[in-house]
């Protein structure tokens, strides 16, 4: 079975990469005077042309470390809710990208598809919602969105956003370490047609084996755990 090539129609309005290098100037300094803020690796993300950049999700703030963390303006896919008010002006203004997790999201994907056509950063979160951060499983947009495009995936290992038995929409106290890890871009290859939906499974789960492990390398590599699952009392959510 194959599934229609998306394509950035008159209704699709690219976000504007000055508001995502605008909110990364104006975030740094006031998150590194909140938190412990580390980043390695950033050389690993090409300075110019498309790229995907792949994080593990365990907290609220990840989104705002994606955009933060990075070297370059990166247009983030963040779930549709927190368009709505008070956040929606801050979040258009910065360049991100609006996403429905509950229904197929047309619009969302065409709207990444043209960022990464337009030679930029797109960020995205594979599993879709906050969890454990270990990458277990994946939705597998991201793998369409790197066949269709070809745009390398950098992985991003975010350490500290979530405390262990936090609720996923804590965020940590004050002067707490949170680390931020890149990997090497790696191209996603097939030998199928990239619009059937068993090859884009197969280039999802290739990105969330090479996540998932280079998570694990993260945590060696800066000494820190990732928090676990979220509580009982609570379900994954985005």
């Amino acid at each position: 079975m194959t599934i229609a090539t998306l394509q950035p129609g008159p209704a699709i309005q690219l976000p504007k990469e000055r508001g995502a290098a605008q909110a990364r100037r104006l975030g740094v300094p006031l998150f590194r005077r909140w938190y412990r803020f580390g980043v390695l690796g950033a050389r690993n993300i090409p300075a110019s042309g498309p790229v995907i950049i792949a994080a593990n999700h365990l907290g609220f703030l990840d989104g705002p470390v994606m955009v933060l963390a990075a070297s370059r303006p990166v247009h983030a896919l963040a779930k549709s809710e927190l368009f709505a008010p008070p956040l929606n002006r801050i979040m258009a203004m910065a360049g991100q990208i609006p996403i429905r997790y509950d229904a197929p999201d047309r619009k969302a994907m065409a709207t990444a598809l043209g960022v990464l056509r337009d030679g930029r950063a797109l960020g995205i979160f594979p599993e879709a919602h906050r969890g454990s951060g270990e990458v277990t499983t994946i939705r597998h947009g991201v793998g369409y969105l790197a066949l269709m495009t070809g745009a390398p995936v950098v992985p991003m290992a975010i350490m500290g956003t979530r405390a262990p038995g936090m609720i996923k929409d804590g965020v940590p106290p004050r002067n707490s370490r949170i680390n931020v890890v890149y990997g090497e871009p790696f191209a996603v290859s097939t030998t199928g047609d990239p619009a059937r939906r068993s090859v884009i499974a197969a280039a999802g789960e290739s990105i969330r084996q090479r996540l998932h492990d280079h998570v694990k390398e993260a945590c060696i590599l800066t000494g820190q755990s990732l928090p676990g699952p979220l509580p009982t009392t609570e379900r994954a959510d985005r």
